[in-house]
Order: C-alpha cells, then sequence, then structure tokens
C-alpha cells in the first residue's frame, strides 16, 4: 500500500514525495494548473502527508483536493496535515516579533489557514470532527510554533 507525501520540506520515510516543483528531492511532480488535483485510484492509499499544499492551494479549490484524499485512503488510513498557522503568525507581526520582510518572505501564502478553517474543511471533506487530532507534540517530525498539525483517520468507506 502507498505512502505518499505532498510537500519536499519534511521528509516521512518510505513515502514518496510529491508537489508542484521540481526539486531533487522530488519524485513525482504534480501540475498546479486546472482541472487541479492528484488523482488516485480509491482505497489505495495507507498515509497522506500533505505539508504546505493548502497554503499554495486557491481557498476554493482546498475542499476538492481533501475529498480526493478521502477517497484515496484505505479505510483506517491517516492524512497528516502541517499549515502556516495564521493566527499565530497574525499575532507574531502584529506583536513585533516579526518583521513585514520576514513575514513577506517565509509566510507569504495563496490562502491563508487558521486552526479553526482546517477542522472545518476536514469535516466537510468527509473527516469526522472525533476523528481528528491536533498535534502539540509526539508526532513524527518537527513542528514549528507557527506550524498546525493536525491528522485525521478515514473510518469508512465514503
Amino acid at each position: 500500500m502507498l505512502k505518499i507525501q505532498i510537500s519536499p520540506i519534511k521528509k516521512v520515510e518510505d513515502a514518496m514525495v510529491i508537489w508542484p516543483f521540481q526539486t531533487p528531492d522530488v519524485d513525482l511532480v504534480l501540475d498546479p494548473r486546472p482541472p487541479y488535483g492528484l488523482k488516485m485510484k480509491p482505497g489505495s492509499v495507507r498515509a497522506i502527508y500533505a505539508f504546505g499544499i493548502l497554503g499554495i492551494t486557491e481557498y476554493d479549490r482546498i475542499p476538492e483536493m481533501l475529498r480526493n484524499f478521502v477517497s484515496a485512503l484505505k479505510v483506517g488510513g491517516e492524512l497528516y496535515i502541517i499549515e502556516q498557522d495564521f493566527d499565530y503568525i497574525l499575532r507574531s507581526l502584529l506583536g513585533g516579533d516579526l518583521s513585514v520582510r520576514e513575514f513577506n518572505k517565509d509566510y507569504s501564502r495563496t490562502t491563508y489557514l487558521n486552526q479553526e478553517e482546517i477542522v472545518k474543511i476536514l469535516e466537510q471533506a468527509g473527516f469526522p470532527d472525533k476523528e481528528q487530532r491536533l498535534w502539540h507534540e509526539g508526532v513524527k517530525f518537527e513542528k514549528k510554533n507557527s506550524e498546525i498539525i493536525i491528522s485525521a483517520t478515514k473510518t469508512n468507506k465514503q
């Protein structure tokens, strides 16, 4: 069963790396132009690690992408999402801990999301709130203060 990582930023052992841009660490390039998305065989993936992909996706395309992820996961499969926490970043900017230059360089996105929005979008895609977990520590990869890490488990054939 396939395990994919949609990001070259953090490395997950034994995962195929997919990203919209070719780099030495990318195994498969995802074309970000319409009709958008990576089509996968339903129930063929045991884990999807989506690191930063929501932030580079147009907001109205995110639900479609996540529904595709739900479909691709086998029952019991896991989706891990890491995104920049817009609330944290905005507080840092307004509080003076982050300059406008740093914001533009390190946190510029197509879509800005906070924890509440990610949970809501995941619910709409088919991951009930009770199947979502917010990670503060103990996750398989390093977590920065400016990041939200949420995982969700597919519990039935959707």
